[in-house]
């Protein structure tokens, strides 16, 4: 959790300054470091946010209100832009998350334009990319 509020979200809290998508502030987007096997033309980012994501505490699925909190946000930004057909979004069950502290949820887009990634992510790369173009590895 560190690492990730420190170096990936430059996150001195996690204090939402409003409702939940109202300020940018109170998400990130960014390009998902711990990459799935996939198609390459797919990209895989991560929208992390300060604010609670509520899932039902017996079944661990989303709650109807916060499903329909993330397709309005996915449709509006992402679906715009790439189509419904290129879109697929999913927050990991409790078990299968990597980092518990920070909400965040997965949208992996097809083939989408290059632009479009790079302002939304403000110009993130995959650490993995990071790592690989300073030498490192």
């Amino acid at each position: 959790m560190a690492f990730v509020m420190q170096e990936r979200l430059r996150w001195q809290d996690l204090k939402p300054k409003g409702r939940p998508f109202e300020y940018l502030e109170d998400y990130k987007i960014l390009h998902n470091d711990w990459p799935y096997g996939v198609d390459p033309r797919i990209v895989h980012l991560v929208v992390w946010a300060k604010f609670d994501l509520p899932s039902d505490p017996v079944t661990d699925d989303l709650t109807p209100q916060t499903r329909h909190l993330i397709n309005s946000f996915v449709d509006q930004l992402f679906v715009s832009k790439c189509g419904s057909d290129n879109v697929i979004w999913f927050k990991n069950w409790g078990s299968l998350k990597s980092i518990h502290a920070v909400e965040h949820f997965h949208v992996m887009l097809f083939n989408p334009d290059k632009s479009f990634i790079d302002e939304i992510t403000h110009g993130d790369a995959p650490l993995a990319e990071k790592i690989r173009s300073s030498g490192a590895i």
